[in-house]
């Protein structure tokens, strides 16, 4: 009942997403032709053509956002490759520990990992959330520690992002994985229901633990061997 209920979180978070991808997208284009239109127009200006340049290269970038996340909450088939998780982790913290408040520890429970079946792009994003948050909730804490825990039971892997930052409240907790719910001034509130589908989807799952004060730990589980039933629609 439970897995059913994830089931259907994951599937109407991603009918909410692809709402959201479509009323964006609408404005977006307009200003991608206006910025055009003037970048053309006024092109022998210097200072014109440099920041009409640049308004057009982020307008890209947001498209190109936009496309991913449609193509997520359409159903895109999963593309499963045989990773190696210390060393795919390794890369992430790599991008993302330019500007982190503290060093990200990964801390192996076991010598070795079997390796596993993911789709590498999307548990990218999955983990560039978590890292998100917990740099975060870490700028409140004056000796601010991040860490990422690899573990494994006979059948899943299990992988843990822990801080010491600043927590979640027990009456928000409960709330955290739900669409568009956030707690940030300029957040949009799917980082984290975007991640708890991707999980979903590799047959797997996401669930946090928080105390104000203490900070916030989020464990994935994901089996080994996974029987993806909801890679396509």
């Amino acid at each position: 009942m439970k897995k059913k209920k994830r089931v259907e979180q994951a599937d109407r978070t991603e009918r909410m997403v692809a709402a959201l991808a479509h009323e964006i997208r609408n404005p977006l284009n307009s200003m991608k032709g206006a910025s055009q239109y003037l970048h053309d127009k006024y092109s022998g200006t210097p200072e014109i053509g440099e920041f009409t340049s640049i308004i057009i290269s982020e307008i890209n970038r947001l498209e190109s956002y936009l496309n991913e996340f449609l193509n997520f909450s359409r159903g895109i088939k999963l593309k499963l490759r045989q990773t190696d998780i210390e060393s795919y982790l390794n890369g992430i913290v790599m991008i993302v520990k330019h500007g982190f408040p503290s060093e990200i520890k990964i801390i192996k429970k076991k010598t070795s990992f079997p390796k596993i079946m993911i789709d590498q792009e999307q548990f990218r994003q999955v983990f560039v959330n978590l890292f998100s948050n917990a740099r975060d909730a870490l700028k409140c804490t004056l000796d601010p520690v991040c860490q990422v825990i690899l573990d494994s039971d006979k059948k899943n892997m299990l992988l843990t992002v822990r801080d010491n930052g600043c927590g979640i409240p027990a009456g928000k907790l409960n709330q955290i994985f739900t669409p568009f719910y956030t707690t940030k001034d300029n957040g949009l509130g799917i980082g984290l229901s975007i991640s708890r589908s991707i999980a979903v989807r590799h047959g797997g799952k996401i669930s946090a633990k928080s105390a104000p004060g203490r900070g916030s730990a989020f464990m994935i589980s994901l089996p080994f061997h996974t029987g993806v039933k909801h890679a396509g629609k």
